[in-house]
């Protein structure tokens, strides 16, 4: 349980500095600018020089139905990073929580 704990903070540690990134990026432009999960997670795959988000898109195309995919799945993707790795990382800390008792 304390690895999923860990696992949680990790996700929420990771929304704060996106969203530290975008209100940085925002202050330097003067215009509102945010990162979309999929902007993140296809930087994250430039840095590392892997296709996963590509691997991910292929497989959730061919695996789930068309109604999951395209109203659900995409717009996930296009919702900001902070929000998708901060509702990720407060379920799992809330599912993984200490118990009284």
């Amino acid at each position: 349980m304390i690895v999923f704990r860990l696992i949680g903070l990790v996700f929420i540690a990771g929304a704060l500095m996106v969203f530290g990134a975008d209100v940085l990026r925002s202050l330097e432009s003067g215009e509102v600018g945010i990162n979309s999960f999929a902007q993140v997670w296809a930087l994250l795959d430039q840095r590392l020089g892997t296709t996963s988000l590509e691997g991910f898109k292929a497989w959730a195309e061919s695996t789930l139905p068309a109604a999951a995919w395209d109203p659900g799945v995409v717009s996930v993707l296009s919702y900001p990073a902070w929000a998708v790795l901060g509702v990720i990382g407060i379920v799992v800390a809330l599912i993984f929580r200490p118990r009284n008792g």
